[in-house]
Formats: structure tokens, sequence, C-alpha cells
């Protein structure tokens, strides 16, 4: 069996789609929809927000339970019913004409999200590649931000244009469209069922390796710590809690008299710099590791948070915008990245997902958050000012983490 092909990269680029349709569109480019709903019906920003927020949540909750579904089910079986869910109810979201019903779908899109991504895309990279594995998951996980780059303009003009409702129909048919060739070009779950051997892994005698006196590659059998864990969670939680700050860059940059276009390309700027903090952060990984790679992106996002919090010229936003792009590459890669140094390969599957749960819970919480703050303070700036708090806290919390570890 080959352990290096170009089906790997195949798999992989399905894999791209899959985010896209999961994250990308419905998540990452949602932030251009909330102020024109919000205008349209009458109603708060973060009333509208809320169904997104729902989509999230229920994200959340589905991740505690994908990892279970694709073991009992066939995968592309799972794939499927996600992201029918996932993009009928999106295409339904373009005749919503009430916070109800938008909440009633959100609640569906989240059911549907949550088959797709994160759960199902990391274990199928975890299967299909032993080597680069930061570098392919870091471009897995970057196409969220490569969607929210590359359409939340498009959608700013299409509103403009033919208004939210057409728009939203658009997306739910994108959704369905990026996950189909995920659903009919073949492959497994397990390379092997389809005579392939995850890329660049090499099998090995297990009674030579015995002789030598090494285990075999069951490295990943360690203790879990439940204060380790614990510790990590609370860090997945606070950090994902920021990256609904930048959906709310459209309706920050009217707060501070710029105009949407304005806002649009700020969020624009975020998704675009998060690409590269996401490659980035898989490429450096493997070089220095995964937690000081992951300490200078929350010092970039920290600095970002001062930025916007003391400087509004046009120019100083996006400038700022563009350092806010690191605050993606930590529930994504970071945390996936994590979960693997801390407690090894054999015990990702089990604890991953609750991870994936707390990165969808503060990604709900995120985004009604910020436009609750906006809605009773009439500023963005106490939002600005609880992310720079819980960057601090965080890097107090992940040098906690390393120190225990380490004494463990």
């Amino acid at each position: 069996m080959k352990n290096k092909s170009m089906k790997h990269w195949i798999v992989m680029l399905t894999l791209c789609g899959i985010t896209i349709s999961a994250i990308g569109l419905p998540v990452m480019t949602n932030g251009v929809f909330i102020t024109p709903i919000a205008d349209s019906l009458g109603v708060y920003r973060g009333s509208v927000a809320m169904h997104n927020t729902l989509t999230l949540f229920m994200k959340a909750i589905m991740s505690l339970y994908a990892g279970i579904l694709i073991k009992k089910y066939p995968f592309k079986l799972v794939i499927l019913f996600g992201v029918l869910l996932a993009g009928i109810s999106n295409i339904l979201l373009g005749f919503a004409n009430s916070i109800l019903i938008f909440n009633i779908l959100g609640i569906v899109r989240g059911i549907g999200s949550g088959l797709l991504a994160w759960v199902p895309v990391t274990i199928v990279v975890n299967e299909w590649f032993e080597e680069k594995h930061g570098l392919v998951m870091s471009i897995v996980l970057s196409f969220s931000s490569v969607t929210g780059a590359v359409f939340s303009p498009i959608f700013t003009n299409l509103i403009d244009t033919i208004g939210w409702e057409q728009s939203y129909q658009i997306m739910g048919l994108l959704i369905i469209a990026f996950t189909i060739p995920a659903i009919v070009i073949p492959y497994t779950l397990d390379p092997r069922d389809s005579g392939y051997l995850p890329y660049g892994y090499v099998e090995v005698d297990e009674e030579t390796v015995n002789k030598k006196g090494r285990t075999i590659k069951r490295e990943d059998q360690r203790g879990v710590s439940g204060l380790l864990f614990g510790l990590m969670f609370a860090f997945t939680l606070l950090q994902t809690m920021l990256i609904g700050v930048p959906q709310h860059f459209p309706g920050f940059a009217q707060t501070v008299n710029l105009t949407s276009g304005v806002g649009a390309t700020m969020l624009s700027l975020a998704m675009i710099s998060s690409i590269g903090f996401k490659l980035g952060m898989g490429y450096i990984s493997d070089f220095v590791g995964p937690i000081k790679s992951t300490l200078s992106m929350i010092f970039l996002v920290a600095v970002a948070s001062l930025l916007f919090i003391f400087f509004h010229t046009e120019g100083t936003l996006y400038a700022s915008s563009l350092l806010y792009g690191a605050v993606f590459s930590i529930p994504s890669v970071s945390v996936t990245l994590l979960t693997k140094e801390f407690f090894g390969r054999y015990h990702f599957v089990r604890l991953y997902p609750i991870l994936a749960f707390a990165t969808s819970l503060g990604g709900a919480l995120s985004i009604s958050l910020v436009g609750y703050i906006f809605d009773f303070t009439g500023s963005y700036i106490p939002a600005f000012i609880f992310s720079l708090a819980v960057n601090l806290v965080n890097f107090g919390i992940l040098w906690g983490m390393v120190r225990l570890y380490k004494n463990k």
C-alpha cells in the first residue's frame, strides 16, 4: 500500500471543501448580514446575532457526538446528512421574517454544521496523514478564513444589490456545492480500507521494535491529568469567545464614523491574515512546537485589541484587523496541536470532541455577547477591553499548563 500518493492530497482538498461549508460560509461571513437584517426587521443587532449563536451552540453539542456517529455509520452518510441540514436551513433563512424563525433555522443549521466539522475533519486528517500533520491540519482549517476573506465582500455587494434574503439563499446553495466532492470522490475514513497507508507512515515490525526495548507507537497511552485537561478546556473556551469579534467589524466601523464598506474590508483583512497565521502556525509548530507558536498568536491579538481601543483612523483599523486575524488560528489549529502535544494521539479522539464543544460554545457566546455589549453600551470598545483581558488571562493559563505538564 502506498504511503505517499496524489490520493492523500485529493482527500485534503475535499476536507477543505467541508471546512468551507461547515465554518467558512455559515460562520465567517455572517457578520455582514447582522446589521442589514437588524435594520430590515427593526430589532437589536444582538437579537439577530442570536441565530448565529444558536448555530454555534448546536455545533458545539454535535461535536460531542460526531465522533461516535462516524464510527457507527458510514463517514460519507454522516457528511451527506450534515450538509443537507446546513444547506437547506440556510436557504430557508432567506425566507425568514421573524427572530423566532431565524433562531429555529439557526439551530438546524448548527446541527448540520456540527456533523461536518471540526471533529470529523480533524479525525480524517489524523487518519490519513502521519507526516506533515501540522501543515495539512493548518491548510484544511485555514479554509474557513479563506472563505471569510473571499465571500465577505461578495455578500456585502450582493446584500446591497439583491438584498440579504436572496444572498442567504445563495449561501445555502454554496454550502451544498462545496461539500459535493467529499461525498462523490471515493475514500474511506481509514486509508487502509481504500488501499493506502497514512501519508509518510512506515510500517515497523513489532517484534523487532520490542527487542530494541522501545514501545511501539502507543506513545500516547499516557495518563490524562484532570487538572491539565480542565485548564485546556478553560483556555479553549476563553480564547474562542473572541472569534465573534471580527464579525462585528462592519458595525464597529459605523460607530467611528466610517462606512460599512470599510468595516467589510476590515473583516476581509482579518480573514486574509488569519489564513497566513493558520498556515504559519502549522508550519512553525513543526519547528518550535505548538506552545511557543500559540504564545506568539496570543501576543499579537492582545496588541490588536489595544490598537482597537485607542486608534480609530481608517489606516490603523486596517492594520489592527490584520493583526486580529491571529485570533482564528488559536481555536482551530493551536487547540488541535496542543491537544496532541499534551495528551497524545491515543487520547485525541476521546478528548478533542470535548474541546471542540468548548470551541463552538465560546464562539456561540461571543457573537451575541459582542452584539449585546453594543446594544447596551452604544460602543464596541468594552468588547475590545474584554478581548485584551482574555488574552492576558490565557497567557497565564498556558504558562500554568506548561509547568504542570513538565512536572508530570
